[in-house]
């Protein structure tokens, strides 16, 4: 059973291309202040400012054009900083949950694991094991479908010849946490397929990450990974006619969101 969301149920952006370029050189501004300091305990109101809108304009900018909400992209920010921290420092788990703005280590751990899949002590601890999983990784068998879901069948393409470990999930927002509701892992751009995928709505996304057995690759995506998404939400219904998926790899740009997922569990699961 596949079914996806056809391309005519999804109105594509109507704005004019000047309209269009003011407003990314406003989100523009706003993400480098994110980035400056995630620290800094940003609200709508003072994004809105940022840009030069009103917070319910901005807030539906962002939006249309990022895919998620300011806040949740801020957070992904905080957690990839929080990420660096618990893997190149010493500092306690308590100072980084303050160093990145959570004023609460109980929301701050909770949130982490629901959002990285593993808590940060754990994250902390897995460099070794992975190190010693990786080189096996190209090789290892894939997991045979269970018959109890959907299959979704697609193509990754690539401007420039590829190769590596790619990983393509399925995702319930556009940023790349949590763990995917199913995925694949494959050695590079061409055609996939997902066995066991539930009904719902999700975005397709991926990432190419180098071969080699550095696990701060996996444990800690640079933004040099190249990455890509097909551009439609994906629904998974049986009364949903299919369309074709596809996606581009392309190098990150300033409005995507850091890798949170945390491609290590899963890998050392295979």
């Amino acid at each position: 059973m596949v079914a996806t969301l056809p391309n005519t149920t999804v109105p594509k952006p109507s704005f004019a291309s000047d309209t269009r370029t003011d407003h990314q050189a406003a989100i523009g501004t706003v993400l480098s202040n994110m980035r400056a300091d995630v620290s800094v305990p940003f609200t709508l109101d003072m994004f809105a400012e940022m840009a030069n809108y009103s917070p319910f304009h901005f807030a539906r900018m962002f939006r249309h054009l990022i895919g998620v909400p300011p806040g949740e992209f801020l957070a992904a920010l905080r957690f990839e900083q929080a990420k660096r921290l618990i893997l190149h420092t010493e500092m306690s788990i308590t100072d980084i949950c303050f160093e990145v703005g959570f004023s609460s280590l109980g929301t701050f751990s909770s949130r982490f694991k629901q959002l990285v899949g593993v808590n940060p002590a754990d994250l902390r601890n897995l460099p070794d094991p992975l190190s010693a999983r990786l080189p096996a990784l190209a090789s290892c068998a894939r997991t045979a479908p269970s018959g109890k879901g959907f299959t979704i069948h697609g193509n990754v393409t690539s401007p420039t010849p590829c190769a590596g470990h790619l990983f393509i999930g399925l995702f319930s927002t556009a940023i790349p946490q949590s763990t995917p509701v199913a995925g694949t892992l494959v050695g590079g751009p061409g055609p996939f397929t997902i066995f066991d995928v539930p009904p719902g709505v999700f975005r397709l996304l991926a990432a190419l990450f180098p071969l080699g057995d550095d696990p701060m690759v996996h444990l800690l995506p640079s933004r040099s990974l190249p990455v890509g998404a097909d551009p439609w939400p994906v629904v998974v219904s049986p009364d949903v006619d299919p369309r074709p998926l596809h996606i581009e790899l392309r190098p990150q740009t300033l409005t995507d969101p850091p890798i949170l997922t945390a491609i290590a569990p899963k890998v050392l699961s295979i």
